[in-house]
């Protein structure tokens, strides 16, 4: 009467055993992650020829970024200096890589030029709040780890030193008092 029970269970079992060594022979070979898109993507290698998306995989990759730049202005996880793209594709649900290239393609910068843009807006909306706000308790609280990198990152962004942008919005208030 057990027999039936062990037969079933020792099948079972192979099955299982099949379907995971199938999966690791595949990922060796890289073809089970490949993108079946590859031939069709817009996101070519150095050297590759760009080939249109086709409309459904723009669509698609247009939401992904719309919920990304949702996400970024609604949670503000950026002003978290630890915050990586891992943590922005889980809470995205999304695939790392795959995130990473739908922001490269939509706004033209990488990861972290993306979250340092929302960075220095964050500071602009602070200092434009409080506007007794030194430079360096604006890098702070808008997430950057250093007064450094958030001097660069507001120059590569507005294209002007944060003191010299501050100096000119505080003469712009006195103007209009």
């Amino acid at each position: 009467m057990n027999l039936p029970f062990f037969l079933t269970g020792l099948v079972a079992v192979a099955g299982v055993v099949a379907a995971f060594w199938l999966f690791l022979r595949l990922h060796r070979q890289k073809t089970f992650w490949r993108n079946p898109h590859r031939e069709a993507s817009s996101y070519a290698a150095p050297g590759e020829e760009k080939v249109p998306l086709p409309p459904e995989t723009k669509a698609i990759d247009q939401y992904l970024y719309d919920r990304c730049c949702r996400y970024m202005t609604e949670h503000r996880p950026f002003l978290v200096e630890s915050f990586t793209l891992q943590d922005l594709a889980n809470a995205l649900f999304t695939n790392k890589a795959y995130l990473s290239r739908t922001i490269n393609h939509f706004s033209g910068k990488n990861f972290r030029q993306y979250v340092n843009y929302y960075r220095v807006m964050y500071a602009m909306d602070l200092f434009r709040n409080n506007m007794s706000l030194r430079v360096s308790e604006m890098a702070e609280l808008s997430g950057f780890h250093s007064p450094t990198s958030f001097f660069q990152s507001f120059r590569t962004v507005m294209g002007e030193a944060p003191s010299h942008w501050c100096g000119r919005v505080r003469e712009k208030y006195k103007k209009k008092r």
